[in-house]
């Protein structure tokens, strides 16, 4: 009896508790500062509650996604909020008043890109061919991160149909650089990175068959992994590239990713990592693969940077092994669209999409990755003549690229492969200096990317880890003791908060994001799709375009 009275009053003050702040006044933390476990902490101190949680990020995504005033274009990183977020998190409190947390990530908001299914927002793959595009049901990986409690907060911008690095798509326009909007966020996965670079997120989920997790998180100074082929579950997520694609986490650190990565896989894992764990690691900086030099041509404030992670690398006792060479890797990349068109039908047939396969998607015609309706159908035709049949093919050049890496390796005593992001270091719009995005993807491996420095104008540098199938523990052990040992971290400074979209109710604000993709669509690549420069929408146009929309 006087157990049940404990329960009883225990429940009662926290439902007081959560009634007395969920709209009133928000608790003074620093969302800049926030991880998973401070957060969780504020929740066993009942300190703050799940609502005031989603509230503070739904408020912060709404101040400072799309930045008004005074220069530069706006980050543009979400596709939609979740209109329920509210909701799910009161449920969320409503588990939390029995005393105990429910699950390993409780209320930690996490954001999805948007090729990743919810039963609760669209999925558009950042076209405006697919806008309304509504699944029944949560991807595999959203159903296992949504068991251990997690928030899904929103989906983020992508280039369209994850085809490109540059962030563009007829769904949003343009996604900025949280660092300078100016520049390329990256891509394909441009908008996960950015929200948890602005802190719009704890968390983002994005894809990854070409650098698409890699490549934006180099460029945003977030931590970014590529788990190795079959690790995370591919239903529910749109099939293009199917072969040797699969979702990653981005975090604003080691210890949130690895947590993430242990929920969001297959199995349950819990991922060991200690301060020391650099020692009496081996690691091969790679030099040549094919015609490329990683470092040929890098700028001189890249190139210090590399120079001095190696230094601490050896510091702190691990052996370098210099001039890696992976002259007989096989690079082409092109079969990885093997089966994509059975794939992608079944994906359009499994829900009442607004499409019903991929001829239709084409025959809408409102998309910017191909120049024409009859290209598009071109495309779907090659794929289903030639590239149909062909996952036998692929999957034999992916195993030939994993044994071939892990001889080298094996020969080598190598714990990881390390290379830079790009040559260039930092954020470009040269793609051909992006020449390392194909060598994990082409062997199934993983791969991690996190910032080792600072350019002189303030950019990210990157640097990215590359292990053996399944050895995704080695690479965030390396990743975790050097960021321990090594303290780099400049936060971006955040633009002007928009004091126009600020108090807009949740379906108001997607509106405006829904409008400003659709009039960009038709007042500019309506009318350039056919150009096939990535840049073709520079930062300064899509501003002006933007700016229009909004008076």
């Amino acid at each position: 009896m006087k157990k049940t009275l404990r329960q009883f009053i225990k429940i009662a003050m926290f439902i007081i508790f959560q009634n007395a702040h969920a709209q009133n006044s928000m608790p003074e933390i620093q969302i800049e500062d926030l991880t998973i476990s401070k957060l969780e902490n504020l929740f066993q101190n009942h300190s703050i509650t799940c609502e005031q949680v989603a509230r503070k990020y739904v408020n912060r995504i709404q101040k400072y996604n799309l930045s008004f005033k005074n220069g530069p274009p706006p980050i543009n990183a979400i596709t939609e909020i979740n209109t329920n977020v509210f909701e799910e998190a009161r449920a969320l409190d409503q588990k939390y008043s029995t005393g105990h947390l429910q699950g390993k990530i409780f209320c930690v908001p996490i954001i999805l890109k948007d090729n990743i299914d919810t039963f609760d927002t669209h999925s558009s793959s950042g076209s405006l061919s697919l806008i309304g595009n509504q699944p029944l049901q949560d991807a595999d990986l959203v159903a296992k991160l949504r068991k251990e409690g997690a928030l899904i907060l929103a989906k983020s911008s992508m280039d369209e149909l994850a085809n490109g690095v540059s962030g563009m798509s007829s769904r949003n326009g343009r996604i900025g650089n949280v660092y300078n909007t100016n520049e390329n966020p990256g891509g394909s996965s441009g908008g996960s990175a950015a929200s948890v670079s602005a802190n719009f997120s704890l968390v983002a989920i994005g894809t990854d068959n070409s650098g698409s997790v890699r490549i934006p998180s180099a460029f945003q100074g977030v931590v970014g992994l590529r788990p190795s082929q079959t690790l995370i579950s591919q239903n529910g997520i749109a099939p293009r590239g199917n072969i040797n694609g699969t979702a990653g986490p981005i975090a604003k650190n080691v210890e949130d990713l690895a947590l993430i990565l242990g929920v969001m896989q297959k199995e349950n894992k819990i991922y060991k990592f200690h301060e020391n764990d650099l020692q009496g690691k081996y690691i091969g900086i790679l030099n040549k693969f094919e015609k490329h030099n990683s470092y040929q041509n890098m700028p001189l404030d890249s190139k210090k940077i590399f120079d001095q992670l190696f230094l601490d690398l050896k510091s702190n006792g691990v052996n370098i092994v210099k001039d890696l060479n992976l002259k007989n890797y096989n690079m082409n990349g092109k079969l990885n669209e093997a089966h994509e068109y059975d794939e992608m039908n079944d994906y359009f047939s499994s829900f009442p999409s607004v499409r019903k396969s991929y001829e239709d998607f084409c025959q809408f015609d409102r998309n910017i990755v191909f120049k024409s309706k009859k290209d598009c159908l071109d495309f779907t035709l090659k794929l289903k003549n030639k590239l149909n049949h062909k996952t036998k093919e692929a999957n034999e050049v992916i195993e030939n690229n994993r044994l071939y890496i892990d001889k080298i390796m094996d020969e080598n005593h190598l714990d990881a492969i390390l290379l830079p992001v790009s040559t260039n270091g930092f954020a470009t719009y040269d793609l051909k200096t992006l020449h390392t995005e194909m060598i994990a993807p082409n062997a199934g491996l993983p791969a991690i990317t996190f910032t080792i420095g600072y350019s002189d104008s303030g950019m990210p540098i990157g640097v990215e880890l590359i292990g053996k199938k399944f050895d995704e523990e080695k690479l965030i052990q390396i990743a975790y003791a050097y960021k321990n040992k090594v303290k780099i971290k400049k936060n971006p400074l955040m633009p002007e908060e928009n004091r126009l979209l600020e108090n807009l109710s949740i379906p108001e604000y997607n509106n405006v994001i829904t409008k400003i993709g659709f009039e960009t669509y038709e007042k500019f690549w309506k009318l350039n799709r056919s150009k096939k420069n990535p840049d073709v929408l520079t930062p300064g146009l899509f501003q002006k375009i933007f700016h229009e929309i909004l008076l």
